[in-house]
């Protein structure tokens, strides 16, 4: 090296100046650069990568104002920032042996700046820890070796040169980020479902509160002794629906429980009253009509014996409400035994058919022929001519009053069919009640008798009716055996049987 500065000619020189080049191609060098004593450039040795001063031209060249460090006996001079279109540079310069010839030079690598910055890349993550080189100066470089500011929090590194120290910078806001937007939304996440929630409790809790609200309104009105208030039972299959249900099926109970009570108490109440009357009246009316029948026979006056029979014909009249009350207030005990409905049939033929021909109402009967019943045939009789001569009376001229029988399973059913006056909707339950009538004669007994020996005998009876559209009476009685069905209708019966009203 002494020869290359002292003999610039000499072979050691070219020698020298070729080992020159080779390390100055290196990449991270712009190029090797000597120094006489008073910093001037002397002479330069051009890299491959040198450009700009101080090759192609020495103007703006000086190191005058840079920082300076010294660390073994190794001078740092700079950095030189990056500016005006040039790159950035340091000088690691030493000193050469003085030779003895009042020379005192000095050599110095022209390092590229950005070769040194370039490390730091590898030591971040990104986004979150980005390492700085601090200078002497204190101007901080980034990895491109260009000054930058510092945004992050600060952390100091080591110092790789008196002076030169790497920084960290950071960003902890970068790394809690995701985790505070998870916690954000997951707090967000938990408070709609919190208010989804409560939505659904309040909802459900009113609407529960509204269902309790009706039953116990339903049972105020029961204790109340409204019997018929009925739950709404709607579609739903949950525990209110269940206990609406059981609810309305008491509240039936209940009423039915309630009207056979008051019903068999009043029943008892007139029944004994009934039977005490018929005991008084009865024995004075046999007398008074024996006493007429005498009279008449003996009377030669035409129009005296004319009253005297009217007299008899009131004296019947009062012996059947006699009779009617002694039967309401003393029914026999039922018997039951087999009965065909044949025989029912035509004895009542024979009983209604001339009843029927004298108010000019068309009467027949029809139905399974070989139906048997298990019934006391009187009572059941007692029944049909009751109820049978009630729907002729209903009828205008020209009317029709029907018998028909069928099997239901194991009941026989027996319809008694009118096309009459019929029965307003407000009367439908009044008509069983005692001495209830809509006729201008009769007792108001005939259709309560009938009911009760409907129940005597293990049966059932229903009412329906329509005014100026007729009556249907249904009686139900167990039958007693099952067999091949014969229709069998009498003379009077029209074609189609099935104009009966259902």
């Amino acid at each position: 090296m002494p020869a290359f500065i002292e003999a610039p000619n000499s072979p050691q020189a070219e020698e020298a100046l070729t080992l020159l080049r080779v390390e100055a191609d290196s990449p991270d060098l712009y190029g090797v650069l000597f120094f006489d004593w008073y910093d001037n450039l002397d002479r330069l040795v051009a890299g491959q990568a040198a450009s700009g001063p101080p090759y192609w031209s020495k103007n703006g060249w000086d190191i005058s104002g840079l920082p300076r460090v010294e660390h073994e006996g190794i001078e740092f001079i700079g950095p030189k920032l990056p500016e005006n279109g040039n790159s950035g540079w340091i000088l690691m310069r030493a000193h050469i042996r003085d030779t003895g010839l009042g020379q005192n030079t000095s050599v110095a690598l022209h390092v590229r700046l950005a070769s040194l910055t370039e490390l730091l890349a590898s030591a971040g993550v990104s986004g979150v820890i980005d390492p700085l080189l601090r200078t002497p100066g204190g101007i901080v470089l980034d990895a491109t070796g260009r000054p930058t500011e510092v945004t992050g929090e600060l952390i100091e590194g080591p110092s790789i040169l008196p002076g030169w120290n790497l920084v960290m910078s950071v960003r902890p806001g970068t790394i809690l980020q995701p985790i505070d937007e998870t916690r954000f939304w997951l707090t967000v996440t938990a408070a709609v479902i919190i208010v989804v929630i409560l939505a659904i409790f309040f909802a459900l809790s009113r609407s529960l509160r509204r269902r309790v609200d009706t039953l116990v309104q339903g049972a105020h009105s029961i204790a109340s002794g409204d019997l018929y208030y009925r739950l709404p039972e709607g579609r739903r299959r949950d525990e209110i629906s269940t206990v609406a249900k059981a609810f309305n099926t008491m509240a039936w109970q209940l009423k039915d429980l309630i009207d056979r009570t008051v019903r068999a108490e009043k029943l008892a109440v007139l029944g004994q009253f009934a039977t005490g009357v018929a005991h008084e009246v009865r024995n004075p009316l046999a007398t008074m009509k024996t006493t007429v029948q005498a009279l008449v026979r003996k009377e030669p006056d035409g129009e005296r014996k004319t009253l005297l029979d009217d007299m008899g014909h009131q004296i019947d009249r009062l012996s059947r409400v006699v009779n009617d009350l002694l039967a309401y207030g003393r029914p026999g005990e039922a018997c039951p035994q087999e009965t065909e409905i044949r025989d029912l049939f035509r004895q009542s033929s024979r009983v209604l058919t001339p009843v029927a021909e004298e108010a000019r109402v068309r009467f027949y009967t029809s139905g399974d022929s070989r139906l048997t019943i298990f019934v006391d045939p009187d009572q059941v009789l007692q029944i049909l001519l009751n109820i049978g001569i009630n729907a002729i009376q209903a009828c205008q001229p020209g009317g029709t009053v029907s018998l028909r029988a069928e099997r239901h399973n194991d009941q026989v059913e027996i319809r008694v069919t009118d096309d009459g006056a019929g029965i307003p909707k407000e009367h439908l339950l009044d008509v069983v009640q005692p001495f209830f009538t809509m006729k201008s004669k009769g007792t108001g007994l005939g259709l309560t008798i009938s009911q009760q020996l409907v129940e005597y005998n293990n049966g059932s009876i229903n009412i329906e009716s329509a005014p100026q559209e007729g009556t249907t009476i249904t009686l139900k009685f167990p039958a007693t055996k099952s067999g091949a069905s014969k229709e069998e209708t009498s003379k009077n019966a029209p074609p189609d049987q099935d104009s009966d009203r259902r």
